[in-house]
């Protein structure tokens, strides 16, 4: 059983990231670019893939980005707790990417 839902997960991470971006100075603006990049990327990888959605690594992966995606919330000036949505991002990106990597047999 094949979703796309890891996909558009990754895909709105990285466009709430990109607002990040932009609202932030310095090395957490530069982690947040590099992150948004990684996000980019591998939301076309995820989707060239068949992935089972049945698997659990994959139900972690999409609860990874829908928890970095809820802390994230709408992105504005009033961001609170930068390091931790940096943190919750890289874990995000860590699980998916794991989950894509298992699925392309790598």
């Amino acid at each position: 059983m094949s979703d796309h839902a890891l996909a558009e997960g990754l895909a709105g991470l990285a466009s709430r990231v990109e607002n990040l971006v932009h609202l932030t100075e310095g090395d957490d603006g530069r982690t947040f670019q590099q992150q948004e990049d990684r996000l980019a990327k591998l939301a076309l990888v995820v989707i060239a893939q068949e992935m089972d959605a049945t698997n659990a690594a994959y139900k972690n992966a999409v609860s990874q980005v829908r928890t970095a995606i809820d802390t994230i919330g709408t992105a504005d000036k009033k961001i609170q707790n930068v390091a931790k949505v940096i943190q919750l991002v890289a874990k995000a990106l860590d699980v998916a990417e794991k989950v894509a990597e298992k699925a392309a047999g790598v």
